[in-house]
């Protein structure tokens, strides 16, 4: 186990699939459109993205994936290798390695912790199914395939200086290194490798031209090189030109007795196939091959990385993209999670999860209006409509199938851009009011009915950039607004009438008493709780506003800053921590995300639940951008700077009824010792758990609607083969049978 948790749950690992996540365990959301490596072997082919890697049969097109979820040590992939026998050797852009055997995942550290003062970055793997050569910034570096470690690296630069190496190949009893000093050559035996003495710079002589040498391949025992965009093939010891053209050749390739180019530049993308004398045996161009990476041949069919598209597959009835089921790429904008329906932001599209796929909705495939460019902030409203707002692109309307911008007439443009219609916030109040944030502009602040009736308000304060965020509606209805670039946080009470200017009140809330005593005047995220306490997170902590039935009083309103009790020590909540984001969970828990993981806290954040890091989890990125909840399932989801995971918690949002009352898993199978859930009960229930004659096995409290329980009875013996009967009791202490449970123990 590559993970040790020091936790309350078991974690178990398993891949995003459509299955429903199992209680405690990790999921995958990356996107998988991009495609910048390329490797086969063993009848599979593996594609690697900028997060993650994938592999797809070249028979029956079955899928696997590839993730920290599913075991991998790093996220940010960039090159990948298999070996003949199947292993696979995956680098990532930190210079760490997995190897995948049959029998698991080795991770090799070496190399990112070699003291070198030089590029670590591996751009190129060859090798067999003994060893690999890792083309480096610096020189090549040997990885033993059998022993999982690192072994010699061989420092070619003219003088023994550091050198970068573009390609290797292995020919004739020859290493070949491709260098931006040229071409090298040197004995595979007999020689110490390590010394560059014993490195031959090829380049400038026998026909091949002085300078970098951009790759190195070898094909039928012949070795090719590439310097610019000509080729060359050597033959009698002398270096012969085949090839040449004037376009960007992206990467060179020989595969199935064919040499592959992948091409890209104005005037469009395109792969060669060469025959063994450089002449051209097929130009393969289409719609689909926008930014090709790398290309070879596997079955019956040519395969394309390309970084836009994805996964081609060329076959003779045309070329088809093969991209697993995923977002259009990692989050950048809000998140919004309902009863397993959510919706993403990334870059220029929206993002649908609903029934276990994910939908993409882009002007690119034309299922967005154009002009919808940087979303940022998601909500639906009571009707059911879905409003997201762009970093000046204005306000987009999805109502049922139909989709509308909105920009004039209901915003103003940036003072500092006409042409932008910024929105940065968005909330829903009790009538269906939508609230805008309309940063940028003088009035900052806008509302619009369901009438589609609009009034703008301008914030009376001086305030940097006219900058507005995030908005949240508190139990009294007033307008709780982060104001960016440290100008704190803003509250608005429209009083009885929004239409009547008169008794609007505003209130400013910044660091030091007297002014808000928030913890810093940089607010980045903002959560009203189940007591209607505003959670305030800043990039020094948090402040805690209860009183907010009191913010324009006479005696007014200050943050608190919450005090937790760490070991033997307290302090200020998340003191130096930059708090990016907030959620509530069914239980009243805080979700916080920052820069160093993902933190539950209890209710009023005085104890430390979970804190989950890269060290400890999946999780996939410390940097949390965003953090939402799936109330009703208990799914938490992290917006990380490597992707989108979720987490299936332990707690769901309770009613004021048993409702659609469900455990899981039942039957309890034989051997089976993890958590059992009862999940649909009235709000943070008393649930008690009996055998059929009522003698009592197990009594606990729900979190929120959720009860998870371990199995045991209350003697800590493992449960009896037999029938079990689960009552519940809400706050008025009257009890129902609500359903049964089935142990199954052998």
């Amino acid at each position: 186990m590559r993970y040790f948790l020091h936790l309350l749950v078991s974690i178990i690992y398993c891949s995003s699939s459509v299955s429903a996540q199992p209680l405690g365990s990790w999921q995958e959301h990356l996107p998988y459109g991009s495609a910048i490596g390329l490797t086969a072997s063993s009848g599979r082919i593996y594609a690697a993205t900028p997060y993650s890697c994938f592999s797809v049969s070249d028979q029956d097109a079955g899928i696997e994936r590839f993730s920290r979820i599913s075991g991998l040590a790093e996220t940010g992939v960039e090159a990948i290798f298999c070996s003949p026998d199947g292993t696979l050797v995956i680098v990532y852009n930190n210079s760490v390695i997995d190897i995948l055997h049959k029998k698991g995942i080795s991770t090799v550290n070496a190399l990112q912790l070699k003291p070198i003062n030089g590029d670590k970055k591996v751009y190129q793997v060859n090798g067999d199914d003994v060893q690999c050569l890792l083309s480096t910034g610096f020189g090549i570096v040997v990885l033993n395939l059998e022993k999982n470690e690192i072994g010699d690296a061989w420092v070619l630069g003219n003088g023994g200086a550091y050198v970068k190496i573009n390609g290797t190949a292995n020919q004739g009893g020859y290493y070949y290194a491709a260098t931006t000093e040229g071409l090298k050559k040197a004995p595979v035996v007999g020689v110490n490798l390590a010394d560059f003495r014993n490195w031959t710079n090829v380049s400038g002589t026998a026909g091949l031209p002085e300078g970098p040498a951009a790759q190195v391949i070898h094909l039928n025992q012949t070795v090719y090189v590439q310097v610019g965009t000509t080729l060359f093939m050597e033959k009698d010891n002398q270096f012969l030109p085949i090839y040449s053209d004037a376009s960007n050749w992206v990467n060179l390739n020989a595969s199935n007795g064919r040499i592959l180019i992948c091409q890209q530049d104005n005037s469009g993308a395109r792969v060669l196939s060469l025959s063994p004398d450089g002449s051209i045996e097929d130009r393969i161009s289409h719609n689909l091959l926008s930014r090709p990476a790398k290309a070879l041949y596997a079955g019956s069919a040519l395969w394309i990385a390309d970084r836009e598209n994805g996964l081609l597959e060329k076959t003779d009835q045309g070329i088809l993209a093969i991209v697993p089921n995923s977002p259009d790429s990692i989050v950048t904008g809000d998140i919004i999670a309902a009863n397993q329906d959510w919706w993403t932001v990334s870059g220029d599209a929206l993002n649908h999860f609903s029934e276990g796929n994910w939908t993409i909705l882009s002007a690119n495939n034309q299922t967005l209006p154009v002009g919808f460019t940087h979303g940022g902030p998601l909500i639906i409203d009571k009707s059911g409509v879905l409003w997201a707002g762009s970093d000046g692109g204005g306000l987009l309307k999805k109502a049922g199938d139909q989709f509308s911008i909105l920009r004039e007439g209901l915003l103003s443009p940036a003072i500092d851009d006409p042409l932008a219609y910024r929105v940065s916030g968005l909330a829903v109040d009790d009538v269906n009011n939508l609230w805008i944030s309309n940063s940028g502009a003088r009035a900052g602040l806008v509302v619009r009915n369901p009438d589609g009736i609009s009034k703008a308000f301008t914030i009376p304060f001086n305030y940097n950039g006219y900058a507005v965020a995030q908005i949240i509606i508190d139990d009294i209805n007033q307008k709780w607004i982060v104001s960016p670039n440290g100008n704190g946080l803003f509250c608005f009470n429209h009083g009885a009438s929004i239409e009547n200017p008169t008794d609007d009140q505003w209130r400013m809330y910044k660091s030091g008493r007297g002014n808000g005593n928030l913890p810093s005047n940089q607010v980045l995220s903002l959560a009203r709780d189940q007591f209607g306490f505003i959670w305030v997170g800043t990039d020094d902590g948090i402040g805690l506003i209860q009183c907010v039935d009191k913010v324009f009083n006479v005696e007014g309103c200050e943050a608190i800053l919450p005090v937790v009790q760490t070991d033997q020590f307290a302090g200020y909540l998340f003191k130096g921590e930059a708090v990016q984001s907030i959620a509530v969970d069914g239980a009243n828990r805080k979700w916080i995300g920052t820069k160093n993981g993902a933190w539950l806290v209890s209710a009023m954040g005085d104890k430390t639940i979970y804190h989950f890091t890269t060290a400890n989890s999946p999780l996939l990125d410390n940097d949390i951008r965003q953090i939402a909840i799936d109330a009703a399932e208990g799914t938490v989801l992290f917006s990380t700077a490597s992707g989108l995971c979720t987490f299936k918690g332990d707690a769901t949002v309770g009613g004021n009824t048993n409702t659609n009352v469900l455990v899981y898993p039942n039957p309890v199978p034989p051997g089976y010792r993890g958590p059992v859930a009862i999940r649909g009960l009235v709000n943070n229930a008393i649930v008690k758990i009996t055998e059929l004659n009522g003698r009592l096995v197990y009594e606990g409290r729900a979190l929120g609607g959720q009860l998870v329980w371990n199995g045991l009875n209350l003697q800590g013996r493992t449960i009896a083969t037999g029938v079990y009967l689960v009552f519940v009791s809400d706050e008025s202490r009257r009890e129902q049978l609500v359903t049964k449970i089935v142990f199954i123990q052998r």
